[in-house]
């Protein structure tokens, strides 16, 4: 596990208040994305109310045609 921010020179980690008083919004923005990246990735939040936690996977994939459709 690699905690970031960190020394990578891809990534970028915002954040920003809303969309609701009192709420703030967050995203990594990883670019140039390489296999290197694909993983999963978790944010944890806390403050005196509470902790929150989501998590997303990224999967890279070489062409359009390697990303399997479901229905």
């Amino acid at each position: 596990m690699e905690l970031l921010p960190g020394d990578r020179e891809n990534l970028a980690i915002q954040t920003r208040g809303g969309p609701e008083k009192h709420e703030v919004t967050g995203w990594v923005l990883i670019s140039p994305l390489s296999k290197e990246d694909a993983g999963e990735y978790e944010c944890h939040a806390s403050n005196a109310k509470g902790e929150a936690t989501a998590s997303a996977k990224i999967h890279v994939v070489e062409t359009l045609h390697d990303i399997a459709l479901t229905k």
